[in-house]
């Protein structure tokens, strides 16, 4: 009994020892260290109740990125040619351009030898063939079209068509590498609360929220998907996160590896339709190591999770009613390929060809196409920055071609500014705030713009994790006991 008493007594004694011991006094090394070596678990525990951080990111945040076999960046809107013109999109037989070219001969003036000099912005670029075809449509209504317009009225449908299938396959090379990007950086220092937004098509965020255990592609999009391809397709990706976080990411122009059925100009309406009426579903590409289906069975293995070659996986028919698959009355379906891709004849297609769900950079962006998939995700955006404490942009310009995100913004900070501290990130930011407008600047509650590139701003994030660590030792007892442990260790070994 008396040796119990005494333990006891040298157990409070030691407790209070622990707890004068001064956390100021470590080295930032040190903490450093511990904050990362911590479980993410442990993080996101320790930080349930810090205030939630809404992370915006458009392409600069993404163009760090050249982990590819080719140490090509993930492009942004100057510079994609380069970067098409750098990959295998437009080096053999893989992918299909000859839209493209064609219409870059035809309409620019570029011969097919010098295609790899063009480089115009991807946006005017494609600004200029929706307004072409815009005016062609209203000549369509008004009479027959020229000889001149009937060409015309082909090669852009056809060059439209084609971007879509090359915005995505620039992207998949480009950030088919390895998983480590500095999105996965921001995780660590992320709190559980956050959310995240982006405009990006890319997938280096998903595989970093994936990677980070905390995130499921299931319900992390804030998209019921029709059906998963994870090895195969299935209703859902198996397994779930291994810790608890509210972490989303909305992805407001679609994503490389959403997939619908596949959708083009039209060239009779020279409106965009898909090939399957009526379709609303949205799919979700995350992995295959294995043959899939595709067009003319056409698939290329060598890609990580979401990330896959020119054509997208087809999609099974069996998750489409019978009646969406048959043809119009009084039409057949037909196929003929001519043997340019192989000389061999190919395979069979099998399934829905699909496309993927991207909401192309055009100064009129057409979110009512994709309204049943994108709609949600935009009300939710907006719920998100409704309740954010601090919001952060990252390498997002708000161009001209994107008038809604900008009014959604002014909108927000007329309401709620006074609420909310906001940082914008990115190289030539004063542009970035002139394009807001001081009127608007001036509500929010504190306002930090850093005229730099993410990866400088992830440097300065990671000089706060020494304080970091030191906060959740002061409000924790258990990180408190953990760090004296090691520290008490450390200084035994030396």
């Amino acid at each position: 009994m008396m040796a119990l008493k005494k333990n006891s007594r040298r157990a409070k004694t030691s407790a209070k020892r622990t707890l004068k011991f001064d956390l100021n006094a470590l080295d930032d090394k040190f903490l450093r260290f511990y904050w990362y070596n911590m479980p993410a678990s442990a993080r996101a525990l320790v930080g349930k109740e810090r205030p939630q951080t809404a992370w915006i990111f458009g392409a600069g945040a993404s163009h760090h990125f050249d982990l590819n076999q080719f140490g090509v960046r993930v492009p942004l809107a100057n510079g994609f040619f380069k970067a098409f013109n750098d990959l295998p999109t437009s080096q053999g037989f893989n992918a299909h351009v000859g839209p493209l070219i064609s219409f870059l001969e035809h309409y620019r003036g570029v011969r097919a030898d010098r295609v790899p000099e063009f480089d115009e912005n991807i946006e005017e670029f494609m600004t200029s063939i929706e307004l072409d075809i815009e005016k062609l449509r209203k000549r369509l209504t008004r009479g027959r079209l020229t000889e001149d317009e009937v060409s015309a009225r082909f090669s852009l449908a056809s060059v439209f068509s084609n971007m879509n299938f090359i915005f995505a396959n620039v992207l998949n090379e480009a950030q088919n590498g390895a998983p480590v990007s500095l999105y996965r950086h921001l995780l660590d220092i992320c709190g559980p609360n956050d959310s995240f937004i982006t405009f990006n098509w890319d997938t280096l965020l998903d595989r970093a929220l994936a990677d980070s255990g905390g995130w499921s592609p299931n319900t992390g999009y804030e998209i019921n998907f029709k059906a998963v391809l994870d090895g195969g397709w299935r209703d859902a990706i198996e397994g779930s996160p291994q810790f608890e976080t509210k972490w989303k990411l909305l992805k407001l122009h679609g994503s490389t590896n959403w997939l619908i059925p596949y959708m083009a100009i039209d060239f009779q309406t020279l409106n965009y339709a898909s090939i399957i009426k009526e379709a609303s579903d949205v799919f979700l590409y995350w992995y295959s190591s294995m043959p899939y289906a595709t067009h003319h069975s056409r698939w290329r293995g060598g890609y990580g999770p979401t990330c896959y070659g020119y054509y997208p996986p087809n999609l099974p028919g069996d998750y489409f009613p019978k009646g969406q698959l048959r043809a119009p009355k009084g039409r057949i379906l037909a196929s003929m390929t001519p043997r340019i891709f192989s000389p061999f004849s190919e395979g069979a297609d099998v399934g829905v060809p699909s496309s993927p769900l991207l909401i192309t950079p055009v100064r009129q962006k057409k979110y009512d196409i994709y309204r049943s998939a994108i709609t949600r995700v935009w009300d939710q955006a907006e719920k998100m920055l409704m309740t954010a404490n601090r919001i952060v942009i990252i390498g997002y310009s708000f161009p001209k071609t994107d008038a809604k995100p900008l009014a959604l913004l002014k909108d927000l900070l007329r309401k709620r500014g006074h609420e909310i501290e906001l940082e914008i990130v990115a190289p030539g930011v004063d542009s970035i705030l002139e394009r807001i407008g001081n009127r608007e600047l001036e509500k929010a509650k504190s306002l930090k713009a850093f005229d730099m590139k993410f990866e400088e701003y992830i440097n300065l994030l990671a000089a706060r994790i020494p304080d970091m660590m030191r906060h959740a030792a002061e409000g924790n007892e258990e990180v408190f006991r953990w760090l004296v442990l090691h520290f008490g260790m450390m200084q035994r070994a030396f």
